[in-house]
């Protein structure tokens, strides 16, 4: 029997198998950039569908007869089509001016001149909350004729893919949208009255 000889230069260029290896070194980046665009358009798609709900939100809100409650249960709804797991939260806020959001209610009656809230001066209380305050939120509600009226919703779902474990995110996806619109003047705007500071 011939011994089995090998020349060394022939296993150098044996390129039978390098397929193999070549694929494995290029699969997992390839799964990560495959899957991570599936989870980004699924998030994209989601947020699309939020957006769509928070603009039928403001359509409604401008109607005189809107239940504030069906609009959130819309909106929910709406979202809930195409991530039925999701967690819905909705808050609603009403504003009389656009000047009132995100400011300091506005001092009516300034004993000594000094711009702070001392005995016997007035505010206009924006959020009905008995302190003057920055105003964030706004009043409860979606408030009457004219008002200004701000939906903010917060969306999390449980993300499609386990990629999450890959990349160290958490395995819940949040977004949040807010609109706002002012209702339609059926009637006359209310007007505040001022609280004193006793």
């Amino acid at each position: 029997m011939k011994p089995l000889s090998v020349r060394p230069n022939t296993l150098v260029d044996d390129e039978h198998g390098t397929a193999i290896s070549e694929f494995a070194l290029i699969l997992l980046p390839l799964c990560l950039i495959l899957f991570g665009g599936l989870e980004m358009g699924y998030q994209i798609y989601v947020r699309s569908v939020l957006l769509g709900a928070m603009e039928r939100a403001t359509r409604l809100t401008t109607l005189q007869t809107v239940d504030s409650t069906a609009v959130e249960s819309d909106i929910e709804a709406t979202v809930k089509r195409i991530a039925p797991g999701a967690t819905v939260t909705t808050t609603k806020g009403s504003f009389l001016q656009y000047s009132q959001i995100n400011a300091m209610e506005r001092l009516t009656k300034d004993t000594n001149g000094n711009g702070i809230l001392d005995s016997g001066d007035c505010w206009e209380d924006v959020d009905d909350d008995g302190n003057r305050n920055v105003v964030t939120a706004g009043k409860t509600g979606i408030g009457g004729a004219d008002d200004i009226v701000r939906y903010n919703t917060v969306v999390t779902y449980k993300r499609i893919l386990p990629l999450y474990r890959f990349i160290g995110v958490g395995d819940t996806a949040t977004l949040t949208a807010a609109t706002m619109t002012r209702r339609q003047p059926y009637e006359l705007q209310s007007t505040l009255t001022p609280k004193c500071k006793a």
